[in-house]
């Protein structure tokens, strides 16, 4: 670049950088023939200042030259990353093309688990509903079975309360049915009796249909009576009485006992044995201190031992 600037300040063209040899040598000829016109001196001057110019032009030709190729290598260089960047520009396009398909996949499979979820959230809220219904229902349930749980306690208590008070029915009809049983077996008892009593009394009534038997049972019955006690009081102070006895007339005659004391006071006792005489049936029928008119009648019994009366002298 400085030899070029001074070619120029010296008024000459500077040598295409691209130019041929031959050009150079015209030029050389145009000097050669200036130069037999000029001084020698100065012609041999200018042709040395020729000669390094020309080898300026030569270096840079070469330097062109250079950078030609180089600027060829370059080009041919850019001209394969350029088709090395389309390459890549293509393959770029192509998986752009492929991560927008791959990108349009995932969103259409996006959209669909999106549906999915969203037909998962509203099963969820349905299944929650239903287990809000079930859980409602199993509370009730729960309820109800406490209720029930509490009515079968309670049914438990009373049947609990009925079956004691049924036990203790149960116990006061054992010991009614066993008073009862006992009532009844006192009341066979008393059948008994009154069947062996109907059966004395029948022969009783047999045995006092004869006079001479109703006659010892009359005497038999005061034996037994108070009345007894009466005689024998009057005994102990006038001493030992005659006895007479004898029957009544009629269908149920009484015994009659007559005593008599010194002969002056008597006492005559009526006794009847019958089974229909209502009491008293041992009493005292007549006394009195004088036998005139008392028809007396000779002793027929006496005052045994232990002031009861026997038959026969």
């Amino acid at each position: 670049m400085e030899n070029a600037d001074r070619n120029e300040a010296d008024g000459r063209r500077s040598p295409d950088p691209n130019g041929s040899a031959e050009g150079v040598g015209e030029e050389t000829t145009e000097v050669e023939v200036r130069e037999e016109t000029n001084d020698p001196e100065e012609l041999k001057a200018r042709l040395g200042i020729k000669n390094n110019h020309i080898r300026e032009l030569l270096e840079q030709i070469t330097a062109s030259r250079l950078a030609a190729d180089e600027a060829r290598a370059a080009r041919e260089a850019s001209e394969g990353h350029i088709a090395s960047l389309e390459r890549d520009r293509a393959r770029l396009k192509e998986r752009i093309g492929d991560l927008e398909e791959e990108a349009r996949g995932r969103r259409r499979r996006r959209e669909g688990l999106e549906r999915q979820l969203e037909r998962l959230r509203r099963e969820i809220e349905r299944k929650d509903g239903e287990i809000a219904r079930r859980d409602h229902l199993l509370q009730r349930r729960a309820e109800e079975i406490e209720d029930l749980r509490l009515d079968l306690e309670e049914l438990g208590t009373r049947k609990d309360q009925a079956l004691e008070d049924a036990l203790r029915r149960i116990e006061g009809l054992e010991r009614d049915l066993e008073e009862r049983e006992d009532k009844v077996a006192e009341l066979r008892a008393t059948i008994d009796d009154l069947r062996n009593e109907l059966e004395g009394e029948y022969e009783l009534r047999e045995r006092l249909a004869e006079p001479a038997n109703r006659l010892r049972a009359g005497i038999d019955l005061f034996n037994d009576s108070d009345q007894r006690r009466s005689m024998n009081a009057l005994s102990r102070t006038l001493g030992q009485p005659e006895v007479h006895v004898d029957l009544e007339e009629g269908e149920e005659p009484s015994a009659l006992l007559t005593f008599t004391w010194q002969g002056v006071t008597w006492q005559t006792y009526a006794s009847n044995p019958g089974l229909a005489v209502e009491e008293p049936r041992v009493y005292l029928k007549d006394a009195g201190e004088d036998l005139s008119g008392v028809d007396h009648k000779p002793p027929n019994a006496r005052v045994g031992p232990g002031g009861r009366v026997v038959l026969g002298l």
